[in-house]
């Protein structure tokens, strides 16, 4: 469920105002390379920039969003944790961290 926990991200900063375009442009937000996603956030005239670390259960290369671990915001220097998206924990810290993005 990965891919629903980046699509509420995603659909979270929108409804905040920030335009969300992954690395390669606004039609490639789950793209991986080298066990990264990038997504490049504008509202008006703040940018932000997100990037998305994978990490496979034995440490080797992966591109399974599955294995999705924690998201870095550059400017703001927060981070969002991946928890299972039904759990409290991530109900907590996904608006808690759509609202720091916001502060620079």
């Amino acid at each position: 469920m990965t891919r629903a926990r980046l699509t509420e991200l995603k659909h979270a900063l929108e409804r905040e105002g920030w335009r969300v375009e992954g690395e390669f442009g606004a039609d490639e937000p789950f793209y991986v390379e080298r066990e990264r996603i990038v997504w490049r956030l504008s509202r008006g005239d703040s940018r932000e920039r997100l990037d998305f670390f994978l990490f496979a259960p034995l440490g080797g290369p992966t591109e399974r969003l599955a294995d999705l671990a924690y998201a870095d915001a550059h400017r703001s220097g927060h981070r969002l944790y991946f928890d299972k998206i039904v759990s409290a924990q991530w109900r907590e810290s996904l608006p808690a961290f759509v609202s720091a993005v916001g502060t620079v």
